[in-house]
Parts: structure tokens; C-alpha cells; sequence
């Protein structure tokens, strides 16, 4: 969905229509914000028993450093080639980034172990760790 907000986003930027750039971009803002908030959750299932604190903390230290290098780039791009190279540089990325995901294995060890232990983990909220 953010790929194809974005590619939208690219075709409208020369349209000359500044409403329909803001719904391609509200499009666009609406599909990562979800992804975000699943790719922690993933994360915390597939680095399961560490903590959630490590996970996070590396996806929001990793978004940091692509977020400094794209910015970056995109601005040399904007600045010697004009808007719509740029913008297609981040859908190229954006398109790569969805077939990698795709191809992560999902090991859902959390939601494994929890399924082991039975229910007594979901009434009594203890948190079971591997071997025990």
C-alpha cells in the first residue's frame, strides 16, 4: 500500500492540483504508520526472549540511520536531477524494503511458547521463559 501510495504520489507531484498531493500523501502517512507499529510487534516475536526494549530500540536506532541516509541522498538526487528522480529513487527502496519483509521467516516464538505453557500463563500473567 505504501508503494503504490507513493508511486501515486509521484505521478501527482506535476499534476498542478495541490489537493490531490495531499491525499497521496495522507495515503502514503496512513500505510507506514501501521507498518511501524507492525514491524515492532514482529520484531518482539521474532527476537523473542530478549526484550522488547532491545528490539525497539534497534528498529528505531536502524529507521534513524536510513532515515539521515535517504534524506541525504534524496536531496542530492532533487538537487542535480529534479523531484520526480528523487521520488523514484524512494519507491525503488520502498518496493525493495516490501520484497525483503516478505521473505522474512515468520518464527513466532512468543505466541509458540505461550501456546506450550497453556493457560495458566493468560490467567495468572506469569511470563514464561524458554527451558522452564
Amino acid at each position: 500500500m505504501t508503494v503504490v501510495g507513493m508511486a501515486g504520489y509521484t505521478g501527482t507531484l506535476n499534476l498542478g492540483h495541490l489537493w490531490i498531493v495531499y491525499i497521496t500523501a495522507g495515503i502514503i502517512g496512513f500505510s507506514i504508520t501501521g507498518y511501524l507499529t507492525l514491524g515492532f510487534e514482529f520484531a518482539v516475536e521474532l527476537t523473542y526472549p530478549e526484550s522488547e526494549v532491545v528490539s525497539s530500540g534497534l528498529l528505531n536506532m536502524s529507521a534513524q540511520v536510513f532515515g539521515i541516509v535517504f534524506t541525504i541522498s534524496q536531496g542530492q538526487i532533487i538537487d542535480n536531477y529534479g523531484t520526480m528522480p528523487g521520488n523514484i529513487f524512494l519507491c525503488v527502496f520502498l518496493t525493495l524494503g516490501a520484497v525483503l519483509t516478505a521473505f522474512i521467516k515468520a518464527d513466532l516464538r512468543r505466541q509458540r511458547l505461550l501456546r506450550l505453557a497453556g493457560p495458566c500463563v493468560t490467567v495468572c500473567g506469569a511470563t514464561p521463559t524458554p527451558g522452564s
